[in-house]
C-alpha cells in the first residue's frame, strides 16, 4: 500500500509538472505567435517616392515620326506633389514645338491652341520610388489627345529620362519617342540681351516663390520693366521696351540638351543657363546669363 501510495504521489507530481510545462509552452507560443503575426502583417514597405515637385522642362523627341515638320516638343510644367500623386493644371502647363537641322537651321513654334483646337494641357502622374508614370492630356473641340509614358528620375531628383506613346487623334498620327526632363531652379540673376539686330540690353531678372517674373532693364539709356510668369523653363513676360513698343515675349531656358539643338543664336554661341526669347512677330533674342 505504501508503495502504491508513493507511486500515486509521483504520478500526480508528473501530471502537475506536465500541465505546468504545457501552460508555459502555450504562453511562450502565444507571445512568439503574436510577435510573428505583427511582423509578417506589415510586409515590405513601399518605396519612398522621388520628390519631383517644381519647375520642369521636358524635351519630347519623336522616334516614330522623325521626319515631321516639328518632331520635337518642349513641355513646360510646374509640378505639384502630394505623396505619390503628381499634377499640373492648365495654368501650370505649356508647350512649344521645334525643329533643328544644324547650328543655324532651326525653328520654334508657340501654338495658339493645342492639337485638338483647345487652349490648355494638363498632366497627371504617380511616382513609385524613382519611376514617374504620367498622362499628358490636351482637350479641344476636335477631341482629346492623350500621351502616356514612364520615366526614371535620377538619384538627386534633377533629371528624368523615359519614353512616351500616343494614339492617333485630332488629325495627328500615332506617335512615340523619348523624353528628357530637367528640373529648373530659380532664373533670377543678371543677363545680357542680344536682339536680332545685334543691339543689346542689360537686364536683371527676379523670380518670387510663386514663379512670378519681373525683368528690369536698360535699352538705349532708357529703363524698362517686363512682368509675367515662369512655367517650367518657359518665361512669358509683357511690357514696353523702348524702340520696340508694347509686346509679349516668350523665353525658353536652354538646358544642355537644348544647347545641342540651338548651338547658335544671333551669331552668338549658346550655353546652359541662357534663354532663347521670341516676340509676337517671331523676332529672336539671345538672353545670356552673366
Amino acid at each position: 500500500m505504501g508503495i502504491r501510495s508513493g507511486q500515486s504521489n509521483l504520478t500526480e507530481d508528473i501530471v502537475r509538472s506536465r500541465l505546468m510545462y504545457l501552460v508555459l509552452a502555450l504562453s511562450l507560443f502565444g507571445c512568439s505567435g503574436g510577435s510573428s503575426s505583427s511582423s509578417g502583417g506589415g510586409g515590405t514597405p513601399p518605396p519612398t517616392p522621388a520628390a519631383v515637385a517644381g519647375k520642369w522642362e521636358v524635351v519630347a523627341t519623336s522616334t516614330a515620326n522623325p521626319g515631321a515638320a516639328w518632331p520635337n516638343t518642349l513641355i513646360e510644367a510646374n509640378l505639384s506633389q502630394t505623396d505619390t500623386s503628381v499634377s499640373a493644371g492648365t495654368a501650370a502647363t505649356g508647350l512649344a514645338a521645334f525643329y533643328s537641322n544644324g547650328s543655324t537651321n532651326w525653328g520654334v513654334e508657340i501654338p495658339s491652341e493645342n492639337v485638338c483646337g483647345g487652349t490648355g494641357e494638363t498632366i497627371s502622374a504617380t511616382v513609385s520610388g524613382q519611376t514617374f508614370s504620367f498622362t499628358f492630356t490636351e482637350t479641344g473641340p476636335s477631341g482629346t489627345y492623350t500621351v502616356t509614358g514612364t520615366a526614371t528620375v535620377n538619384a538627386n531628383g534633377q533629371l528624368m529620362t523615359g519614353t512616351y506613346t500616343s494614339a492617333a487623334t485630332c488629325g495627328f498620327p500615332n506617335d512615340s519617342g523619348n523624353i528628357t526632363g530637367t528640373l529648373i531652379g530659380s532664373v533670377a540673376g543678371n543677363y545680357l540681351v542680344t536682339f536680332a539686330d545685334e543691339s543689346t540690353a542689360s537686364v536683371t531678372v527676379s523670380e518670387d516663390a510663386n514663379h512670378n517674373i519681373t525683368i528690369n532693364g536698360t535699352y538705349q539709356a532708357q529703363a524698362f520693366t517686363l512682368s509675367g510668369e515662369a512655367i517650367g523653363g518657359a518665361v512669358t513676360v509683357s511690357g514696353d521696351i523702348p524702340a520696340f513698343g508694347q509686346d509679349t515675349y516668350y523665353g525658353a531656358y536652354l538646358t544642355s540638351q537644348l544647347v545641342s539643338f540651338f548651338p547658335q543664336v544671333n551669331n552668338l554661341a549658346t550655353k546652359q543657363g541662357d534663354f532663347l526669347f521670341i516676340n509676337s512677330e517671331g523676332s529672336i533674342a539671345l538672353v545670356q546669363k552673366q
